[in-house]
């Protein structure tokens, strides 16, 4: 080993220090570098592992002990990479919050700063802003992704951050198959509220803050009905948060439609949740189907958008 005092007493430093200080270096960065070791065996673990647990020859394609087709070891390789880079609270948190900033950066490479700050009707209405008066035209797809588009930098950080304090315990609470469902059926329950109060208005609605309601009202009603200590202060956290929102976005000229509508579909969703899952968590395979489902139906707004701009 490098004889670290001697090196800095001949720097005129004080040796025995700044030995300590290097020393402290040193094992962080072997740390660092166990961590990362680890997590390369973790990526490249020589076999597959089946759904029911059973390890699987990475060249076998089906499962030896149930039977069931097995993925590709690349793709279970590639999937598991991914997983080490979301949070291990709330990976489909991580997700929303990164779709979110996705779109914000789409939005400034479309119309530049200038965009992004205070953007125009037609640059929001351009990116999937909520439009009551296209939508009853045939322009369904804006129902999903104006909750993706944010007016500002403010608006965005506001309900990112909302997100982020709220969404990883109710992703923990529900599952993450439930949680992404309840997130989206509130994003519609939200722009459904708009369009059916709004009638053929002609203006620009976009931002999150619809879901994010929704995962109030879930979070609210799942609380109340698990009942105990912890659910009363859970339900108690949510109904202040409920309230002080709703007061904000009247004293602000928000979009109370879609938080009222957002709220509504959440809190019907946190009852049965809560029922379901009392009861041996019936509905979880309903419910990953429901999600996989909803992906592909928010995956395909935001394609059928893009195909309308080419016309």
């Amino acid at each position: 080993m490098m004889d670290f005092k001697d090196l800095f007493d001949r720097l005129g430093l004080r040796g025995v220090a700044w030995t300590w200080r290097a020393l402290r270096w040193q094992r962080r960065w072997e740390q660092v570098q166990a961590r990362w070791l680890n997590r390369r065996q973790h990526v490249l673990y020589r076999h597959k592992i089946c759904a029911c647990g059973a390890l699987v020859d990475r060249h076998d394609r089906t499962c030896l002990r149930c039977g069931r087709a097995v993925a590709s070891w690349s793709v279970q390789a590639a999937l598991r990479a991914v997983g080490l880079m979301l949070p291990a609270r709330g990976p489909v948190t991580a997700v929303l919050l990164a779709a979110n900033g996705l779109h914000f950066v789409i939005q400034l490479l479309a119309f530049g700063l200038r965009g992004l700050l205070a953007p125009s009707p037609g640059s929001l209405y351009a990116l999937g802003a909520l439009v009551p008066a296209a939508f009853w035209q045939g322009e369904y797809w804006r129902l999903i992704t104006y909750g993706y588009l944010h007016i500002g930098l403010m608006h965005l950080a506001f309900n990112l951050f909302a997100l982020s304090q709220v969404g990883p315990a109710l992703e923990q609470q529900v599952g993450g198959a439930r949680y992404f469902a309840a997130y989206t059926l509130a994003l519609l329950g939200g722009g459904a509220a708009d369009v059916l109060l709004r009638g053929a208005a002609v203006v620009n609605i976009a931002g999150a803050s619809g879901a994010l309601f929704g995962l109030i009202g879930l979070g609210l009603t799942y609380a109340h009905f698990y009942g105990g200590p912890q659910g009363r202060a859970q339900r108690d956290f949510f109904l202040k948060w409920a309230l002080y929102s709703f007061i904000f976005g009247y004293m602000v000229g928000a979009d109370n439609h879609a938080h009222g509508g957002g709220f509504v579909a959440g809190a019907a969703l946190g009852w049965l949740f809560e029922r379901q899952q009392r009861g041996g968590d019936r509905g979880r395979r309903f419910w990953s189907i429901a999600a996989s489902a909803l992906a592909t139906l928010t995956a395909a707004a935001f394609a059928w958008l893009a195909l309308d701009k080419l016309k």
